[in-house]
């Protein structure tokens, strides 16, 4: 019954209250029908009639109050598989007390439970309560005839539970086409989500993040056409600057371009051996701030990557704890257990807790630097592209510590 119980924990819990709410409806019934039943029951079965009845407010109860307060996959799962061996034993009961009354037709009770089964777990549900059900009718045939010289007629039992078995097998394939289209529905909705992030914080980044670069690069060039008297000392500088952000757009703009591809599955990657040390001093020359950040690679540490997108890695890494952390800044390069692992930590207050499960995600983050955090999604593409992985953990000494592994050279 495991392999097709409900994709999640929410539709297996909101079965068993449908069913709780079922049961509510049937108490009723049962005592009305107990009453009103016209044939003179034999001593002491009226009271076992009404004792089954009880007996299901109190099962009903009990599943109530643990339904509660269930949290989980395997305890929603333990609830259902409760209710469903109640309702199988009271459904039985009823029919194997009333066995004394041949033209009764309280067996077609039994369908419930199939139908039950294939609320629950779908097709493997539906047949395994249909099997119990059929076995449990069966046995009460037979103890019928002995009991009270009922005829015993086997093509009755198997008329009867065949169709109990048609039931089944129709309830079951319809559940399960069912939850196979809620689970493709959500697989939907949330592709609809995460696009509809992704243009959220593509939006928020154009507005922060091309900004800004765009202000100082106008700026720079209004001041040199406005003004004729500026010393060649200070034309120069706003020419580096200029150029510094219209880098910073040429990245911004390649990092794009290289979401679009890994996301189409058309990224091409060129691997060689990468000298760690050397191309960490060379991503770091495009960075902003190096001042702040201590370097310590271990001597001859290479790894096997694509040493243009392993530049890039750097540059992205770099610059989020530049934005987010808290100096001291340390990068060290070790190896790992067999891999080539690069650190990049910082003493600031780390990544919040809200944040963690969607850490890797395109534009799914936003620090108090206001830039949208698009960077650590490709860092994450490009590492597993080349048969790498990267992590996050907190940092001892306070802050983010995020790791990136690399097959050694």
């Amino acid at each position: 019954m495991v392999d097709t119980a409900p994709a999640s924990f929410e539709d297996l819990h909101r079965s068993v209250r449908t069913m709780i709410i079922a049961r509510w409806i049937a108490v009723p019934w049962a005592f009305i029908q107990v009453m009103v039943y016209e044939v003179p029951y034999p001593a002491g079965y009226e009271a076992m009639a009404y004792g089954l009845s009880v007996t299901l407010i109190l099962g009903n109860l009990a599943i109530w109050w643990l339904h509660r307060g269930a949290r989980g996959m395997a305890r929603a799962r333990a609830l259902a598989l409760a209710g469903l061996a109640l309702d199988i034993a009271l459904l039985s009961g009823f029919v194997w007390l009333f066995a004394f009354d041949y033209d009764t037709q309280v067996w077609a009770l039994l369908f419930i439970a199939p139908l039950e089964g294939a609320i629950m777990f779908q097709l493997t549900g539906a047949l395994v309560t249909w099997a119990a059900i059929a076995v449990s009718y069966a046995a009460r045939d037979v103890w019928a005839a002995e009991q009270y010289g009922n005829p015993l007629l086997w093509n009755s039992v198997s008329f009867r539970m065949g169709i109990g078995g048609i039931i089944a097998i129709v309830a079951g394939l319809m559940a399960r086409d069912l939850m196979r289209q809620r689970a493709k529905l959500a697989r939907a909705l949330d592709e609809i989500q995460r696009i509809d992030r992704m243009r959220s914080g593509l939006v928020s980044m154009l507005g922060h993040d091309v900004r800004s670069p765009l202000t100082v690069i106008r700026g720079s060039v209004e001041t040199l056409l406005s003004r004729r008297d500026v010393q060649e000392k200070d034309r120069r500088s706003l020419l580096e600057s200029a150029d510094r952000q219209a880098r910073r757009l040429e990245r911004l703009a390649n990092d794009l371009l290289d979401l679009a591809r890994l996301d189409q599955g058309r990224m091409e990657l060129e691997s060689t051996a990468i000298d760690v040390e050397d191309a960490v001093l060379d991503a770091l020359t495009y960075v902003e701030g190096i001042d702040k950040i201590k370097i310590e690679v271990e001597e001859g540490l290479t790894m096997v990557g694509d040493p243009r997108r392993f530049e890039q890695v750097v540059i992205n890494l770099a610059t989020n704890a530049l934005n987010h952390g808290q100096p001291p800044i340390e990068i060290t390069g070790a190896t790992i257990n067999g891999q080539a692992s690069l650190e990049f930590s910082d003493h600031g207050k780390g990544v919040d807790e809200a944040q963690l499960a969607r850490l890797f995600e395109p534009f799914s983050t936003e620090g108090s630097s206001g830039s949208v955090g698009y960077g650590l999604a490709i860092v994450k593409a490009l590492i597993e592209a080349q048969q790498g992985t990267v992590t996050y953990e907190k940092n001892e000494q306070g802050g983010a510590r995020f790791r990136i592994s690399l097959p050694r050279a």
